[in-house]
């Protein structure tokens, strides 16, 4: 590379010339991992927090909720960080701060538990934008390889981060707080990988003079994330519920929702790595809405057969996952557009994913039943495909395999 981006780090480097390609997949995998397991191992322990700790209902919802807040919130970040520092630096930084703010809800205490949620919040919001742009910079040759993993890796955290959470407590005599600090020891193996990517002299992300308008191709984009993500975030928080209103055990329900967790990362793969060997990605936008839609819309026609919309949900928001991550860098010029590109998308994204759960909530209380938030998730998953639409112009340049 060291051209387009600017990227000098030679010794890393195979025989084509780029950053030794496992070593890239390692540390993106490491860090995509981490970006979901800090937060989903949260919410199964919640139970025993709030008895522990008297916490109200208000409290444990705010507690799960600033991490995406803090997604949204700061995103901006990580574009001015990266001009001014090497990226691998930047991800170093975040994956230490991410593993200090894991140990720090270990403590015990409130004030402790929303500390560490804000730190590792605000770490993994900085290196998750930046994480795109480094992948431009360091391998642009295999950003749908690189970047498909990095999409499959972030359920397969948010599916491990839960399932680990009890038994993890379980294991240490029933104590959440060394569950929660568990997940500081990853993010270390993060750092420990990132830094050796950045020992030979890494320089900041260059910049290349002018830039086009960002909102002009930014909006579509943030506002695909965004509806993708609020469907994602609400039946997340709801699905299970829905589903044990509808006779399903608390069990079943809780398994059909890992299933789907599960299930989303191999298209969350696999979308990324087709659009960037180019099939064309209104198709794809096209297919997993309708898997996402159809699934959603099964639950409400027909919940018996839970298990087959609970895998048709999962399937199509993990493409809807991987296609809106990925769409920064198709419609990008280089590492820094790709971050800057990212940061927009996230910023806004995140915080329109944010009201999700809170809507059908509201639906919920003001109808009595769960047809009008189940047909509010169906409305959005489909109208994700106006934004889409325009997010998948062809544009004079796309990634490459």
């Amino acid at each position: 590379m060291g051209g387009q981006d600017g990227r000098v780090v030679p010794h890393l480097r195979d025989a084509g010339g780029d950053i030794a390609p496992r070593l890239v997949l390692l540390a993106v995998v490491l860090l995509a991992i981490n970006f979901r397991s800090v937060v989903a191992s949260l919410p199964p322990l919640l139970p025993d927090i709030r008895r522990d700790l008297e916490l109200s209902a208000a409290a444990a919802g705010l507690l799960t909720t600033l991490p995406v807040l803090c997604f949204g919130a700061l995103a901006p970040l990580a574009p001015a960080l990266t001009r001014r520092r090497p990226i691998e630096t930047v991800l170093v930084v975040c994956a230490l701060l991410t593993a200090a703010g894991a140990a720090l809800r270990g403590v015990g205490g409130i004030a402790a538990l929303f500390a560490g949620a804000l730190v590792a919040g605000g770490a993994v919001a900085v290196a998750q934008v930046a994480v795109p742009g480094f992948i431009r910079a360091a391998h642009a040759q295999a950003t749908g390889r690189l970047m498909g993993a990095f999409s499959m890796a972030l359920p397969i955290g948010a599916t491990v981060g839960a399932l680990a959470a009890v038994p993890l407590a379980q294991a240490a005599n029933d104590s959440w707080r060394f569950s929660l600090a568990f997940w500081a020891l990853p993010a270390l193996l993060a750092a420990a990988v990132c830094t050796r990517l950045g020992r030979s002299q890494p320089q900041p992300v260059a910049s290349h003079g002018t830039r086009r308008p960002l909102w002009r191709r930014a909006w579509p984009v943030v506002a695909f994330f965004g509806l993708q993500s609020m469907a994602f975030y609400a039946g997340l928080a709801w699905f299970p519920e829905i589903l044990q209103a509808e006779g399903w055990s608390a069990g079943a329900a809780g398994a059909l929702q890992a299933l789907a967790n599960l299930v989303s990362a191999a298209p969350a793969f696999a979308v990324p790595l087709l659009a960037a060997r180019g099939v064309p990605p209104r198709r794809l936008l096209v297919a997993v809405v309708v898997l996402a839609g159809g699934g959603v819309a099964g639950l409400l026609a027909w919940p018996d057969a839970a298990p087959v919309w609970m895998l048709a949900v999962g399937l199509g928001q993990g493409g809807l996952l991987g296609l809106g991550l990925m769409l920064p860098t198709l419609r990008a010029t280089d590492a820094e557009d790709v971050t800057r590109l990212t940061a927009a998308t996230f910023t806004g994204g995140y915080l329109i994913a944010s009201v999700g759960p809170s809507l059908c909530g509201l639906g919920h209380d003001a109808t009595g039943g769960w047809e009008l938030p189940l047909a509010g998730v169906l409305a959005v998953t489909l109208a994700a495909l106006v934004p889409g639409f325009l997010a998948t112009r062809p544009t004079a340049r796309s990634a490459t395999a």
